[in-house]
């Protein structure tokens, strides 16, 4: 079985690492990450746990909903142009998030992290798994997928 995941990896190990690389930084829209500062946001802002928790579960929700619109994209335009859209969505989210200065612009920057981070970065690597992938399709996600307890090993480590 082992010699399996090698010879994958051994031919098709850039798309397989666009997988797991794209999983990995889905890992910023996460929850485990997003909670790490979430208390200090309830300070800076002034906010009740219940006013953030609010705020947090409305983006996630929207986030949510309109991923079953905008996810379908995927399938009619090139990946590449995809994943650089929501790579860059990420990276707005994440320079909103840096001036977060009211609850307004709270709920915007857990939305796009939620949407671009949690939620497409990952579903743009296993859509992509799935498409590229016939005969080993099951080893190429599974293999893609790790990208979230990297994320959950490596992450911590340069929380600020």
């Amino acid at each position: 079985m082992i010699l399996g995941y090698i010879s994958i990896l051994r031919s098709y190990w850039p798309m397989l690492l666009f997988g797991l690389v794209t999983v990995f930084f889905g890992n910023f829209g996460q929850s485990f990450f997003i909670s790490w500062y979430g208390a200090s946001l309830q300070a800076e802002l002034g906010l009740s746990a219940s006013a953030y928790g609010t705020a947090y579960s409305a983006a996630t929700l929207v986030s949510g909903l309109i991923i079953m619109a905008i996810g379908g994209l995927i399938d009619r335009v090139s990946v590449r142009l995809f994943a650089t859209v929501v790579a860059c969505g990420l990276i707005l989210a994440a320079l909103l998030m840096w001036q977060v200065n009211s609850l307004f612009s709270l709920v915007i920057a857990l939305f796009l992290l939620r949407f671009c981070g949690q939620g497409l970065l990952p579903h743009t690597a296993i859509t992509t798994m799935g498409r590229y992938f016939s005969l080993n399709r099951g080893k190429a996600i599974s293999l893609a997928v790790n990208g979230v307890p990297l994320g959950e090993m490596i992450l911590p480590s340069l929380k600020c």
